[in-house]
């Protein structure tokens, strides 16, 4: 049943999350595989991974990153309660891409610094780097369509307010003569009423006349 419930909800799941779910995984996997070789002329060396080798520390960010984003839409899948997160679910997914994306410049741009490996006959970039990069563009670009989904969001709804409060009105109609009085309507009301009674009176001395 929960083989099921997973296939059923990896099906349900949104493009975006499906994005950033599959991006976060090769990132991971791409820390675990050759990123660069230092071997030079004479064949000795070695081939270093992301996690290993002088530039470990960037290829351990990587991975932090990567199992970020994963693990986010992993609990989803799984129907595990998300814990509360300081900022909104797709500005953490680029910001920790962000991040990786800057990791990943920098052991490029180290490695093939002329100063780093100077006997080394050849500088290629592993699969594990390659892999990795293209996790993380997938990321990025999941978190893109999450913003862009947000923006264009139409599912809340709107809240219109009322042009005339009828509570207000039906208590104005019940008040007291006394309270309604002391209203401006009131006040308006009892001078209309007062010209009314006196307007007999006028009529019966202009017919004495």
């Amino acid at each position: 049943m929960a083989e099921l419930s997973f296939k059923n909800n990896l099906k349900a799941l949104p493009t975006r999350e499906k994005l950033v779910f599959i991006g976060g995984f090769l990132a991971i996997l791409g820390t675990f595989l050759p990123w660069y070789k230092d071997v030079d002329r004479f064949q000795t060396g070695d081939t270093f991974l992301g996690i290993s080798g002088p530039l470990y520390l960037a290829g351990m960010l990587v991975l932090l990153c990567g199992i970020m984003s994963f693990g986010i839409i992993l609990m989803k899948l799984l129907n595990k309660r998300i814990p509360k997160l300081p900022f909104p679910e797709s500005y953490m997914h680029l910001g920790g891409a962000g991040f990786s994306v800057l990791m990943l410049i920098l052991t490029y741009s180290v490695y093939f610094h002329p100063k780093f490996g100077i006997n080394l006959t050849e500088k290629t970039v592993g699969t594990g780097m390659i892999m990795a990069i293209i996790g993380v563009g997938l990321v990025i670009f999941g978190g893109v369509l999450e913003i862009k989904k947000k923006e264009i969001s139409f599912e809340e709804e709107g809240k219109l307010e009322k042009l005339i409060n009828m509570n207000d009105r039906v208590q104005s109609d019940i008040m007291p003569k006394e309270e309604v009085e002391k209203t401006p309507f009131g006040t308006e009301k009892s001078i209309h009423s007062f010209l009314e009674e006196d307007a007999p009176h006028q009529t019966n001395i202009n017919n004495q006349f």
